[in-house]
């Protein structure tokens, strides 16, 4: 079969491409938390839209390193065939909305949930085929297989560590603001961020 995007090695097939579906509808750190931590006035209302800009740039340097989503998203993830296991590749996963692929006749299918198994306990999450269940051959064509899922929390679940991670960034940007480029992702995060996001931190295995 044609490998439209990516190698098989021994096997295991482990480039899928993530596509974000639906974004979240709020930010781990809120705009009040932000101004009171740079200590601006409440009712100071000039730099909001900076302020604001400056938190989808702390989120976006926080879940690059990380490999998190912190709040509330859906994503789909495409393959062109099954692979033996499927790596989510972001945590963490809150749930599988459908499993779809098309089949030999390229009729698109809903695979039944009885056919695999979420394991939500490592990170990010993975989906094998259950005891009982099979991953089913595909048409060959690209994007063949598509996982919907859902991943983050609440900004309430976040831990602590992350939004005062989030907040420091916020004030090195706000302070120094030749340093940052808004609309982009920073590549180089501070050392003491580094050390209080490592531990949250999702390794690929």
């Amino acid at each position: 079969m044609l490998n439209y995007n990516y190698y098989s090695i021994d096997g295991y097939v482990n480039y899928g491409k993530l596509v974000l579906k639906t974004a979240p509808t709020g930010t781990a750190v809120s705009l009040a938390e932000a101004k009171q931590h740079l200590r601006v006035d409440s009712d100071f209302d000039d730099d909001n839209d900076y302020i604001t800009a400056l938190i989808g740039v702390a989120t976006n340097q926080v879940e690059q390193f990380t490999r998190r989503r912190l709040m509330s998203q859906t994503y789909n993830l495409y393959f062109d065939v099954f692979p033996p296991y499927i790596d989510l590749q972001i945590g963490i996963v809150q749930s599988v909305t459908h499993v779809k692929y098309y089949d030999n006749n390229n009729v698109l299918q809903t695979l039944a949930s009885s056919n695999y198994d979420l394991d939500d306990k490592i990170k990010p999450g993975r989906i094998y085929e259950s005891n009982n269940g099979t991953f089913p051959d595909t048409y060959e064509r690209p994007n063949a297989v598509e996982i919907e899922f859902v991943v983050g929390r609440t900004a309430s679940e976040v831990e602590d560590a992350i939004k005062q991670a989030m907040l420091i960034i916020v004030g090195r940007y706000y302070e120094q603001r030749q340093d940052v480029v808004l609309g982009t992702i920073a590549s180089e995060l501070p050392l003491m961020v580094e050390y209080m996001l490592t531990p949250y931190r999702f390794l690929e295995l």
